[in-house]
């Protein structure tokens, strides 16, 4: 089974002279679900975007669906079959409506309107957003905003999906929603939250971070349930 992710020691600084990333390896293969877990500042979001070419390593390689993104040709083809949701909902919406920001990932990879139209009524559907729908995603509530990204990372049919802190502002009902549709699609995820329930619902493996680095790379089942490893890292386990 081949490789979507796989990133080879790479290390990464940001301006102000922090490290974020350090000698960090992992692959990710073909309809794997990998939950990425761990404290505030271990990396994790950093790691994510530079899966999508927004950053790039000081140093180590990473190649995405086979392609080294150290080569920029390959980011944009890369863009297009990655999608990503960011932690912080606002950075990533900007779009002056719903429709429109649904739309617009299935818009730029240049699918035909009525397939266009098909997929953005289809995730207002899901979503229960069609009621807000020619609002501007600025002006929503925060689970709005935050189904609005999914919604928008979804229409796009990826290879890969990116979720960073994906439950965050979901009601009970939309959460559940998005654990019935990713427990069921049938394409590799890497998914970082600190909603240890939906990552044992979600995933298979489980990848621990710390200092940006992986201490740990254990199946889900394992590593969510156990305390003493977790508790090192600030983190309470599930109970069994």
């Amino acid at each position: 089974m081949s490789c979507v992710v796989r990133a080879r020691k790479i290390s990464f600084r940001y301006e102000n002279g922090g490290l974020a990333l350090s000698d960090l390896s992992l692959s990710v293969h073909q309809r794997e679900k990998v939950g990425v877990i761990g404290p505030s500042g271990a990396g994790k979001t950093t790691f994510f975007w530079h899966l999508n070419g927004l950053l790039k390593p000081v140093s180590g390689g990473i190649e995405v669906l086979e392609r080294p993104l150290a080569e920029h040709k390959n980011i944009s083809e890369v863009r297009r079959h990655v999608a990503l949701t960011f932690q912080q909902v606002n950075d990533q919406l900007f779009c002056s409506s719903v429709r429109e920001e649904i739309a617009f990932g299935p818009r730029n990879l240049g699918w035909p309107k009525p397939e266009i139209q098909e997929a953005v009524e289809r995730w207002l559907a899901y979503f229960e957003l069609n009621e807000v729908s020619h609002r501007p995603p600025h002006h929503l509530s925060g689970g709005q905003k935050r189904s609005v990204a999914l919604a928008a990372a979804m229409a796009m049919k990826p290879q890969l999906l990116i979720l960073d802190e994906p439950a965050n502002d979901l009601d009970h009902r939309n959460r559940r929603r998005l654990i019935t549709y990713l427990k069921g699609l049938p394409i590799a995820m890497m998914i970082a939250s600190h909603d240890l329930s939906l990552i044992s619902e979600v995933t298979q493996r489980c990848v621990l971070m710390d200092k940006g680095t992986v201490v740990a790379d254990r199946s889900t089942d394992e590593l969510v349930f156990d305390q003493s490893m977790l508790q090192q890292y600030g983190m309470e386990a599930m109970r069994r």
